[in-house]
């Protein structure tokens, strides 16, 4: 069962009567009129079977959200199903859920407070039996949404006494709204470079390992690419071909006091989608404390849609509360982590990376924020600032 604080407000209504109700009781003692005394008794009776009404109605009663996660993207309209149950035989005739959840989602007829939204739900229920209420919300922006508040009111069905139910535990619900995307031009720059495993047509290196066809052996081919099974079934020589590949690995770092914040992650967001859908390996590091080695988040190499999904998911939940890590700190765990990374796109302000210093070996890029897109701009070495090439 669920675990309430209860708060029961009854006596106040009936001070009076349980005043004239005693008086009463005295009277009919004193005089012996039975009358005065059956009428106290049976206040007596009420009042006694309307307290503990009050005080057992809410302690079988069960609350649950039949989904616990949902994701979604921002201006979607979703719903989400609370679940009650009663499993003592007490009904409920008069109840009223209040729920209070993250701001970005909102209910379309709720109410919105500076730090939540809150949403009241009429309800009634028999005794042994359950509920199930669809709520609908919309999403308004990134973000995850859990529901930080659940209060449950129930009205007595003969006179004004209620109870109040607060949930003191945690409600397992959340809906995980990934950012929206923003447009980044600039990524004809980033060219493949380098032996690496990612397939291009126009790349000078082969994958030995992945032969994709054959084709008619041509003087000047090595010996040791001739495909013998091949030959033996054309009966001429030929030659082995193999997919050509380049290193085309991208370390996109994200600085979380960057202004604009909101922007880059939508940018961020358009790159992974860009890279998920040209089978581009990225990883993702971002300068937030966390307990645990390293002590800074990384989300190591990986590509396909369950890669994405996986950054998405930490993208929603970044805030800009976390704590992080300082610029010097962060610059040399990026140096590090670029020693082995052919490009390094580093979503960042100018004045707090203006004096990094990253590997020669390395492609650098910085995300610029345009006023209806962002672009991309390479790093230089020489003077440590970026330049637009071409």
């Amino acid at each position: 069962m669920n675990n309430w604080n209860q708060q029961i407000d009854n006596l106040s209504y009936h001070k009076y009567l349980r005043a004239a109700t005693f008086m009463l009781l005295f009277a009919g003692f004193l005089s012996g009129n039975t009358i005065f005394f059956f009428i106290a008794s049976l206040y007596m009776f009420y009042f006694l079977a309307s307290y503990f009404y009050l005080a057992y109605v809410g302690k079988k009663l069960k609350f649950t959200i039949v989904e616990g996660q949902m994701k979604l993207f921002p201006r979607d309209e979703g719903k989400f199903t609370i679940k009650i149950e009663q499993h003592s035989r007490l009904p409920i005739f008069f109840g009223n859920i209040h729920l209070a959840v993250d701001k970005n989602i909102k209910f379309p007829i709720g109410e919105e407070q500076s730090r939540l939204n809150v949403l009241k739900i009429p309800f009634s229920l028999f005794g042994k039996s359950e509920l199930l209420i669809d709520v609908p919300f919309i999403v308004v922006q990134r973000g995850v949404a859990k529901i930080h508040r659940v209060d449950i009111e129930i009205s007595h069905f003969m006179d004004f006494g209620k109870v109040y139910l607060q949930k003191n535990d945690v409600t397992k619900f959340e809906a995980i709204v990934y950012s929206d995307q923003r447009l980044v031009s600039g990524l004809e720059r980033i060219i493949p470079r380098s032996q690496g495993s990612y397939p291009t047509k126009t790349s000078l290196f082969e994958d030995m390992s992945t032969i994709v066809g054959t084709r008619n052996y041509q003087n000047g081919d090595p010996f040791n690419k001739v495909h013998w099974k091949a030959t033996a079934r054309m009966a001429k020589l030929q030659t082995k071909m193999f997919e050509r590949t380049s290193q085309f690995s991208w370390l996109i770092v994200l600085d979380i006091r960057s202004g604009e914040l909101e922007e880059k992650i939508k940018a961020i967001t358009f790159l992974l989608h860009h890279a998920t859908t040209y089978s581009i390996p990225f990883s993702l590091l971002i300068n937030i404390k966390k307990v645990g080695k390293p002590s800074y988040f990384e989300l190591p190499y990986g590509e396909g849609k369950k890669h994405l999904q996986v950054a998405l998911t930490f993208l929603a939940r970044l805030q800009t509360n976390n704590v992080a890590i300082g610029m010097k700190t962060f610059e040399r765990i990026t140096y590090q982590h670029a020693l082995t990374a052919p490009y390094v796109i580093i979503c960042a302000d100018r004045d707090r990376v203006s004096d990094w210093k990253l590997p020669s070996s390395t492609n650098a890029y910085r995300l610029f924020m345009e006023e209806q897109h962002s672009i991309l701009r390479q790093w230089s070495y020489s003077t440590q600032q970026e330049v637009l090439h071409g």
